[in-house]
């Protein structure tokens, strides 16, 4: 089967272990040094990244920062700031937009740029991202470094950025698309998991290009349609297209927390699923959406006696339970998702010990635009909420708080994922 090639161009810009560059950027004395940032500094806290002097030396994410200690003794350990990456990330994005005006925000430390039409073949936009990759150091940071893949499509771009770390620039064409792949190891394409892995071993392909020219129908027998896009993509086809980011809307938006003991100890489990309900809806409401349904999630912390039970109980773990409910119309008012949070919680909890609570709000929607006839007061209070909203932007979380969220500091702090590029500001210069 011939699979039609792609005319595009298309880069992949990989900031190089990100959130630990960016410390060793902030704080000169942790440079040159093996770090771990950590989502929680205590013995089994998380290491989300690991700058490279800690990768070198066997550091890897997903490590408790124990196991992280034990591998990598001397290694210094600090706590994530979010706040810190998105403001950096903003810097970086502001960048990358005068290359391209189709750019999709992949993550907080990734983007894909759709460089078509901007340049002229590959050799070009290579000249013009390490233009870019020079003024990151200058402008934003001689400690950041970054890895770009430029390629065909969005699948190649983001092979070729993997293929030089850290500080890379690698171009993947048609001509060199067959040596590349087959020296990469299955795994070393995103897609391709253990799990898949063994799938395709089991049909005798052992690497890359043995599974580029496999029969199609080999493949589509074994994984269905997931098996046409996988040959197709290893063809250079354009299948996965650059999304501006303002085109992709969440399907959801929540945050959780592992409670700590002190927590139940100060009776503090209401007002700091309080918090993360006004953390929620405030990532929400920056994206302009409303809430149609509500979810809470609580781990209990049981030692023997009846788990909770009601006719909204579902059971989630060995102990534990999720509630969700719809409301009467689509919101994004403060007041009422906090309303609606405290009622589903007593539905399901009755003072037991917590290790885990959690709030979703989704089934979400843009606003209709349409005048509520009955009252007003749903607008006045969403208009406080988004007034709230421009104030802790500026001066911070802690700011404005509901009277129930006084003394939770160190409560349900600000967390960052990787694909969670809420919060990042771009100048758009193009």
């Amino acid at each position: 089967m011939e699979f039609p090639r792609s005319d595009k161009l298309i880069a992949h810009v990989d900031m190089n272990s990100y959130f630990a560059s960016v410390e060793q950027q902030a704080n000169p004395f942790l440079r040159g040094r093996a770090v771990g940032v950590c989502s929680y500094l205590h013995e089994y806290g998380c290491v989300i990244a690991a700058s490279v002097e800690a990768k070198k030396l066997g550091m890897k994410v997903g490590m408790t920062v124990k196991q992280a200690r034990e591998v990598v003794p001397g290694a210094v350990f600090v706590q994530n700031d979010p706040p810190k990456y998105r403001a950096v990330t903003s810097r970086v994005f502001t960048l990358l937009h005068t290359l391209s005006d189709r750019i999709e925000h992949y993550s907080i430390d990734e983007a894909f740029l759709d460089l078509t039409g901007w340049y002229r073949d590959a050799a070009e936009a290579s000249f013009a991202l390490s233009r870019i990759k020079k003024r990151i150091t200058q402008e934003v940071g001689e400690w950041l470094r970054c890895s770009v893949g430029i390629a065909p499509t969005r699948f190649l771009a983001k092979t070729a950025s993997d293929l030089k770390k850290p500080d890379g620039l690698t171009i993947i064409d048609f001509e060199n698309l067959d040596d590349i792949l087959s020296r990469l190891d299955l795994e070393d394409v995103c897609g391709i998991g253990p799990r898949i892995r063994k799938r395709i071993e089991r049909l005798g392909y052992r690497n890359l290009i043995q599974l580029k020219y496999a029969p199609t129908e080999n493949l589509i027998r074994a994984f269905g349609v997931y098996g046409y896009f996988l040959k197709a993509k290893l063809h250079g086809l354009d299948v996965d297209h650059v999304e501006q980011h303002d085109e992709r809307l969440p399907k959801s938006v929540g945050h959780s927390y592992c409670v700590p003991e002190r927590v139940n100890r100060e009776r503090k489990v209401p007002a700091t699923l309080v918090k993360l309900v006004e953390r929620a809806g405030r990532r929400m409401r920056s994206l302009g959406l409303l809430a149609n349904t509500i979810s809470i999630s609580v781990g209990f912390k049981l030692e023997g006696g009846p788990k909770p039970q009601g006719p909204f109980w579902t059971p989630t773990a060995a102990a534990g339970g999720s509630v969700h409910t719809s409301f009467p119309e689509p919101t994004d008012d403060s007041f009422a998702l906090t309303e609606m949070t405290l009622k589903l919680l007593h539905e399901l909890w009755h003072g037991e010990r917590v290790n885990f609570l959690a709030v979703t709000l989704f089934d979400l929607s843009l606003p209709t635009g349409q005048t509520r006839l009955f009252t007003a007061l749903p607008e006045r209070r969403s208009a406080v909420s988004k007034a709230v909203d421009l104030i802790r932007d500026r001066y911070g979380m802690n700011a404005v708080m509901l009277g129930n969220m006084m003394r939770l500091e160190e409560e349900a702090p600000d967390r960052i994922g990787f694909r969670k590029t809420e919060g990042v500001d771009v100048v758009r210069n193009l």
